[in-house]
């Protein structure tokens, strides 16, 4: 039986996972596989991550395991950019293969790992960089590699699609859900970058890569969070037939790649709108296989160590196969360098609009004014609440109008001397056929 010999650099909560996976169901694999996996160094800069782990095998920094000659696969799981990319990077010149779970760094840093890569004639994967133990980089790169890919639906983001279902279920508000959300661990003890929509766009980039081969980072995504849904909204949209995700949305047009990441209205008899908790699905259509869901565990120590271990297991076989080097190594031209990526401005979507205002006779019409100076018309209104002189919700669905129309109108809006908050904007994305 073949031995690959691994180093871990990381034992964080996905760190943990891959080292306990491989040492309880290394059997398993090797039964599978013939290919036994043997973990030979792990490092951690906070010393009580090692606890549990034989001193012989525990190392005090990574440099040490980079420079062992005996080690085949480095495995980096620190996350961030620094000193992460310096890690991928000197491991590849001392002809190690790489797995990595890091979006922030692939995403904007993907074209230098790619180049050492394919200069050192090594493997680089990073299934679990997007989506946990959900395959969808496996099954862009391979499973629909014949397809013209021309929709991604994406539920990204574990933690704001928690709270968007307590929000849901149990009518509380953002902060309330958040709070749940991080007493359960699910949620970091600072969620800016989940709750901002963030951490969606940085994995929106690497799917945009491989699946359009489009030379985009998470700064080219248009992208909003959900701080500001209230759960009336979700009531709202919900009455009318609708689900309300933050969604990573990429989809091909004739005049370039719409990117964006923001609250989205989908209706409510699209699989993605029964996507509940912490969990994670990616919806694809392309022009041979036409519509596929994957559905699963978006994060987490279990989930995302399935991911990591199975890249670890692809290279394992390369390497037995190969004698050791990719004989086809990643090459600079994957994507172009021109961005074709469509203006905000310039789409054209239906509206959910939330406007805060004082209830008193004109208000609506003064709306409704703006709205059609600015070519947008009104699909529906609601206004349930009625209290003179104070402040209420009136709520508006638009129709199909361009973005840059509605957020000059939207700005005129908020001007207006009884409207008390910023308006609450949310896009409708209307799945076809």
């Amino acid at each position: 039986m073949k031995t690959v010999k691994i180093g871990l650099v990381g034992l964080g909560t996905v760190g943990r996972g891959v080292y306990d996976a491989i040492m309880n169901n290394g059997r398993l694999i090797a039964e599978r596989t013939g290919i036994s996996l043997r973990i030979k160094s792990v490092c951690d800069k906070d010393k009580k991550a090692l606890k549990g782990i034989k001193a012989k095998v525990a190392v005090a920094s990574y440099d040490k395991i980079i420079a062992d000659e005996d080690i085949d696969i480095i495995v980096e799981l620190i996350g961030g950019v620094e000193p992460a990319k310096s890690i991928i990077l000197k491991a590849f010149k001392n002809g190690k293969h790489v797995v990595t779970a890091n979006k922030a760094l692939l995403s904007e840093h993907w074209k230098e790992i790619f180049k050492a890569a394919s200069d050192a004639g090594a493997f680089i994967k990073f299934e679990a960089s997007v989506g946990g133990a959900i395959p969808i980089i496996r099954v862009l790169r391979e499973s629909l590699v014949a397809n013209n890919i021309s929709t991604i639906y994406g539920i990204l983001n574990g933690t704001t699609n928690f709270i968007l279902t307590e929000m849901s279920d149990k009518g509380c508000s953002f902060k309330e859900a958040l709070k749940t959300a991080q007493e359960r661990g699910i949620a970091e003890s600072n969620p800016a970058l989940d709750i901002s929509g963030a951490d969606s766009a940085h994995k929106l980039a690497i799917l945009s890569l491989i699946a359009f081969g489009e030379d985009v980072s998470a700064s080219d995504i248009y992208t909003e969070g959900i701080d500001r849904i209230d759960p009336q909204d979700i009531r709202n949209a919900e009455k009318w037939g609708y689900g309300l995700k933050l969604l990573g949305i990429a989809k091909v047009a004739k005049s370039g790649l719409e990117l964006r990441v923001h609250p989205t209205l989908i209706p409510s008899a699209h699989l993605l709108s029964d996507v509940k908790g912490s969990d994670n699905a990616i919806f694809v259509r392309g022009d041979l296989a036409q519509e596929a869901l994957l559905f699963g565990k978006g994060a987490g120590r279990k989930p995302t160590s399935s991911s990591v271990v199975s890249d670890i297991v692809d290279i394992a076989r390369k390497i037995i196969l190969s004698s050791g080097r990719n004989s086809m190594p990643h090459k600079l031209n994957y994507a172009s360098t021109r961005k074709s990526v469509r203006c905000m401005d310039d789409l054209s979507v239906s509206c959910y609009l939330r406007f805060s205002v004082i209830d008193r006779p004109g208000v609506l019409a003064g709306i409704a004014s703006i709205l059609a100076k600015n070519n947008i018309s009104i699909a529906s209104v609601s206004q349930e609440e009625r209290r003179a002189g104070e402040m209420v919700p009136v709520i508006i669905i638009t129709h199909k109008a361009r973005e840059g129309n509605m957020r000059k109108a939207i700005g005129v809006i908020d001007k207006l001397d009884y409207v008390k908050k910023r308006t609450v904007v949310i896009r409708i994305e209307e799945y076809k056929e």
